[in-house]
């Protein structure tokens, strides 16, 4: 096992007091069942930051697996210098070189709308600067049957693996798509970029309306399609989870008694909206755009707003 990096991302979980009530006699199982699927990015990623995650439970069925994260908006050009300048990995080179999936200028023109970073995602582009603060929140329902360790017992979920997906939305791994964000119809962020239908052709309502029947995850422009991604104008739910098919814990859907685990699609997923990958091969870092931070605020990013997912 090669040591960690001297940089490392540190998730720091603050458990609730719900989540021992709900939880029950489960509680010390799910709090190591959560650690463990926090570790998997601890052990993949570099940045120097702490993400700070309220973890709480709900009773019963009716949450299986939510988050809530702080969002802040910034224009397209300060959300790209700020990719740019934290591109480490090929994959990071390829999605913001010529042919990648973040273009240099805003591929939205004609109609109003806005960018979004979510806080941990902040920073991690060195947007912002590192805090203790809350980052966001991930809730699970605490009377679902999950098994939180070993071989998952037929009939019930791999909390692990929920657990993942829940802590990757607070970290970025969200999509909008032209969503409301408080008073901001239109709303996009960085994951966004990487949704596309074709060679050139982003999906999702890049393309106007409600339009998600056949998108995949991409880092060059929609040449490589990677992974096809969730039908959110049919099923409702995550933009940017990903569609039925191998067990992942990505995927919109759970099915009960498999393993979801943390595939390499989805570190290609992170590193590229804005963590630094361990283990991916990396080129030499070109010169950096330099970005002034000045508090909360940083360069454009405005105060963070609550956003809610559930999956």
């Amino acid at each position: 096992m090669a040591p960690r990096p001297a940089a490392a991302l540190v998730i720091v979980p603050t458990f609730t007091s719900n989540f021992d009530t709900f939880f029950g006699a489960n509680a010390a199982a799910a709090k190591a069942s959560w650690i463990a699927a926090a570790n998997v990015f601890q052990t993949n990623f570099s940045d120097p930051i702490h993400i700070n995650i309220t973890v709480d439970a709900a009773a019963g069925t009716g949450v299986f697996g939510q988050s809530n994260t702080f969002l802040g908006s910034l224009t397209y050009a300060n959300l790209n210098g700020s990719v740019t300048a934290d591109a480490k990995t090929a994959d990071d080179f390829t999605a913001v070189g010529p042919g990648g999936s973040v273009a240099t200028t805003d591929p939205l023109t004609g109609t109003t709308h806005t960018w979004w970073v979510t806080k941990a995602q902040a920073k991690a582009l060195s947007l912002i600067p590192d805090d203790n603060t809350t980052d966001g929140i991930t809730t699970f329902g605490a009377g679902n049957p999950f098994t939180f360790s070993g071989p998952i017992a037929p009939g019930t979920y791999d909390f692990q693996g929920v657990a993942a997906h829940e802590i990757t939305e607070v970290m970025g791994r969200l999509g909008l798509m032209a969503a409301t964000i408080g008073n901001f119809p239109n709303s996009y962020d960085l994951a966004d970029l990487f949704t596309y239908r074709g060679a050139g052709v982003r999906g999702g309502s890049f393309l106007g309306g409600c339009q998600s029947s056949n998108d995949f995850f991409s880092i060059n422009n929609g040449t490589t399609l990677l992974k096809q991604e969730n039908n959110y104008c049919a099923n409702g739910l995550d933009v940017d989870d990903w569609a039925p098919g191998a067990n992942d814990s990505f995927n919109q859907f759970s099915n009960s008694g498999v393993i979801n685990p943390v595939t390499d699609v989805d570190l290609r997923n992170m590193d590229v909206i804005g963590y630094d990958r361990v283990f991916a091969t990396t080129t030499p870092e070109p010169s950096t755009l330099a970005l002034m931070v000045t508090g909360l605020l940083g360069v454009g990013v405005s105060g963070f707003k609550r956003r809610q997912k559930r999956s």
